[in-house]
């Protein structure tokens, strides 16, 4: 029963995840509701707080992601929500320096592969090099 449990504790928190990549990359941090999220995914509002304790977990929890996606390379960059993010965990950043250092190394992480993802990407990189961080 546990094992059963765990992997659907797992199944759910990667649905609400995937659900909330597009979700706040086309409308932004502040625009997004947690109950949007989990509406989108299938989901109760319930299910959102059994995974999260607060937007700003789900919001980490969703740069762990975009993190993961942006050091696989220029091939997993190719979803639509790839670049918005991009330009939302930037702005994020700005205001606030956790998010800032984490974004940095991501940056400083993140293979090129001479696609525009990361160009982007190594722009960004210039512009906040992680050791002046």
């Amino acid at each position: 029963m546990g094992i059963v449990r765990e992997r659907r504790k797992a199944e759910t928190r990667t649905r609400l995840i995937e659900a909330g990549l597009p979700l706040f990359a086309e409308r932004g941090f502040d625009s997004v509701t947690l109950d949007e999220v989990a509406e989108a995914a299938g989901f109760t509002k319930g299910a959102i707080y059994r995974q999260f304790p607060s937007k700003g977990a789900f919001q980490l929890a969703l740069f762990e992601q975009y993190a993961a996606v942006a050091r696989a390379g220029p091939g997993a960059r190719q979803a639509s929500w790839f670049i918005p993010l991009t330009v939302q965990f930037a702005a994020q950043g700005m205001r606030d320096p956790l998010l800032k250092r984490r974004f940095a190394q991501v940056l400083a992480e993140a293979p090129d592969g001479g696609s525009v993802e990361g160009q982007l990407l190594k722009a960004l990189a210039r512009l906040w090099p992680a050791s002046s961080i």
